[in-house]
């Protein structure tokens, strides 16, 4: 009775462990839950075309951007690239440049959002990098990023509409900034999650109550 009853009590831990850890979850951390479904984003991977302004490059440009080859263009150098031979280099003179695209969305559905960021220039002043979701910021201004690799972003925000703005903004005063495997996937609710750890539990505790009889 008592390894019964501790049983329950790791189990009712552990699910409320996992509840806290969805329902606290913010727009800047990382993936609720194991995400399910397709990539939502058309040309996540820039490796559909080598112009920005042709068919198929899926993106809107907008904000800062001047002119394609001057302050951004596809990245064609497989060096330069996180996977594939292809990212987007954007480096928007004084303010943020964006690209944008609208995703079908489900409202109230929690999706999480993947970018790879790199500042391969190693020039830290004067570079920024913004995301914004259905027009709200959900990844802050971040400045002076500092010259690296690749590195992953990972955010969690909410639908509240059918069609959603995936909208990200880079400015580098000095050279580019690059981004790379944008991806945008849907993940479970934390109802959903809460009636499968429940779910789970209670097949657990059936299962220990049959072997000790």
């Amino acid at each position: 009775m008592g390894r019964l009853m501790n049983l329950a009590k790791t189990l009712r831990v552990g699910l409320v462990s996992a509840l806290a850890a969805a329902l606290g979850s913010t727009a800047f951390a990382g993936p609720v839950f194991k995400e399910f479904g397709p990539n939502l984003v058309t040309n996540g991977s820039f490796e559909a075309t080598s112009n920005a302004h042709s068919l198929g490059f899926g993106w809107t440009v907008s904000g800062a951007f001047i002119i394609e080859g001057f302050d951004y263009f596809v990245d064609t150098l497989p060096a330069d690239a996180e996977a594939g031979t292809h990212s987007f280099a954007g480096g928007a003179i004084g303010d943020l440049g964006f690209i944008s695209q609208n995703i079908a969305t489900v409202v109230g559905q929690h999706y999480d959002i993947h970018l790879w960021l790199a500042n391969l220039s190693g020039f830290s002043d004067g570079t920024a990098i913004e995301v914004l979701w259905g027009g709200n910021i959900v990844y802050p201004l971040t400045t002076d990023i500092l010259g690296f690799g690749y590195r992953q972003i990972v955010i969690d925000p909410v639908a509240t509409s059918t069609t959603t703005s995936l909208s990200i903004g880079l400015r580098d005063d000095s050279l580019y900034l690059n981004v790379d495997n944008i991806s945008v996937r849907a993940v479970p609710e934390p109802t959903t999650l809460a009636l499968l750890l429940g779910g789970l539990s209670a097949a657990g505790l059936s299962r220990r109550r049959r072997s000790t009889m």
